[in-house]
């Protein structure tokens, strides 16, 4: 997947022609670094935004203004669900997720699951004895909402700089849960303490 440069080329022809101020992608340096940020693109999929961009915008193209079209010809796990829609799921898997939760949370589309969190919140959802489920859809909705505006933002991305963000969240994520156990070590630590000299004082 992917296109050539001598695609890319046709491109740029064909936006040079449309847009003809000699500061857009004037020389070869600039033709590099457009090609370098949208190679990843299927050349179909890039001419489409292309002649979409030509079609309805009226200021020279820049390459964010290309992959921004890229969310109205590709479509997400998240596109065909609303939040209604997504809670619906969840109401339904959460009727087995008593004793059957893992089972439950890997049929829901991949955007549900990262709204809802895990299996466990499945569980917590089938068996609360006083689960307040206005508030607990509200909830859900909204964190379903973050995701899908996250997945829009991450379909503009290529794929090098995606893995990267994915990395640096990755190693983040890493920190906080050792930041984390170091606490959790520190006030059991303190906390041995304290019984023992309670133990030796008594």
């Amino acid at each position: 997947m992917g296109m050539t440069k001598d695609q890319f080329k046709v491109l740029v022809k064909a936006m040079k022609a449309v847009y003809t101020n000699p500061g857009f992608i004037p020389d070869q340096n600039a033709f590099d670094v457009w090609y370098g940020m949208l190679k990843d693109l299927d050349y179909a999929i890039a001419s489409r935004a292309v002649q979409i961009y030509l079609q309805t915008e009226v200021i020279p193209p820049t390459i964010a203004g290309i992959r921004n079209q890229l969310t109205k010809l590709t479509k997400s796990d998240g596109d065909n669900l609303n939040e209604m829609t997504a809670w619906e799921l969840v109401k339904k898997a959460r009727r087995r997720s008593g004793y059957y939760e893992n089972e439950e949370f890997e049929k829901l589309p991949p955007i549900v699951q990262r709204a809802i969190g895990s299996p466990a919140k499945l569980h917590e959802l089938s068996v609360s004895e006083d689960l307040n489920e206005s508030v607990e859809s509200s909830n859900f909705m909204r964190a379903f909402r973050v995701e899908q505006q996250r997945e829009q933002e991450r379909a503009k991305i290529s794929p090098d700089v995606l893995k990267f963000i994915e990395n640096l969240e990755s190693r983040q994520l890493t920190h906080e849960k050792e930041q984390e156990s170091k606490k959790i070590e520190e006030v059991t630590e303190h906390g041995e303490g304290g019984t023992q000299k309670a133990t030796e004082n008594g």
